[in-house]
């Protein structure tokens, strides 16, 4: 069963959200809702039309980058597009990439 772990980050006169579960991500498929739900989450932010608050969305993954590949015939670049990031291979960046994409997210727009 996936746990989720919220993770609030705040910036002086914003909010900042991002979901991550902790998982592998041994999912044959890649167009799952649990997978494209780094696009759902900004959906959900653009109806919110809430310009203080940002939200975002993370797989931390326990299934290296290389396997991944070969079941979704994608390479680990296109794989952190969609917000997947691999704590084990990635171990002394994977908090930093996510903390990096969060703070460069621009803001909601009204």
């Amino acid at each position: 069963m996936t746990r989720w772990k919220p993770l609030w980050t705040l910036i002086p006169g914003s909010r900042l959200d991002a979901d991550h579960p902790e998982t592998g991500v041994l999912i044959p498929c890649r167009n799952t809702p649990k997978i494209q739900f780094f696009q759902t989450i900004k959906d959900i932010e653009r109806r919110l039309n809430e310009p203080s608050v940002t939200l975002s969305s993370f797989i931390v993954s326990n299934t290296p980058s290389h396997v991944m590949r070969l079941l979704w015939a994608v390479d680990k670049p296109a794989m952190e597009a969609r917000n997947i990031l691999f704590q084990e291979e990635d171990k002394e960046t994977y908090i930093g990439k996510m903390m990096q994409r969060i703070a460069s997210t621009p803001m909601a727009s009204t």
